[in-house]
């Protein structure tokens, strides 16, 4: 059997992740991986997923360091029993790039970076949760595209980010 996705570079984006095959919504892509690590020893954010309140997945070098944002996505992560995954929340045809929001992972992250998603609903930037328009962090969390609030409520993220200084 194929590979069910590849990695291509991305003008302006760097690289992203590809179906290779057709995908309906709820389909399984990837499993995110990396080692965990606390948010006081990262220094660079780039390519790490809030996975707790104070815990992030480090770059693991495979696929999933390469799904890049959309501010219109086709996919989201989610927890299951193994760790976060992605799945489909449209069809996804092959050739087609998988994409999620970054803001629906982001809590503890400081970072605001410029956004080249091209979505015809572009932010023109990306940053966390916190940063999302109420009407669309509200969507998210309706459809339970927002992983951490799946694990612990905004109080107990807030309290671990007052711990850290974030």
């Amino acid at each position: 059997m194929a590979d069910p996705y590849y990695i291509e570079n991305c003008p302006g984006r760097g690289r992203g992740v590809f179906a290779n095959k057709t995908y309906s919504p709820g389909d399984y892509i990837l499993s995110f991986t990396g080692k965990q690590t606390p948010i006081h020893e990262i220094t660079d954010f780039t390519h790490f997923l809030q996975i707790a309140p104070d815990i992030f997945l480090s770059p693991s070098g495979k696929a999933d360091d390469y799904v890049n944002h959309s501010c219109d996505p086709n996919c989201a992560v989610y927890f299951e029993s193994d760790g976060p995954v992605l799945r489909a929340i449209t069809t996804i045809a092959p050739d087609q790039e998988f994409s999620f929001d970054y803001g629906t992972i982001m809590f503890s992250e400081p970072t605001m970076f410029q956004c080249e998603c091209g979505s015809p609903n572009c932010r023109g930037l990306i940053g966390n949760f916190y940063s999302l328009p109420e009407e669309l962090r509200k969507k998210y969390q309706t459809e339970n595209m927002v992983p951490l609030l799946s694990r612990y409520s905004l109080e107990e993220i807030q309290a671990a980010q007052n711990e850290e200084g974030c």
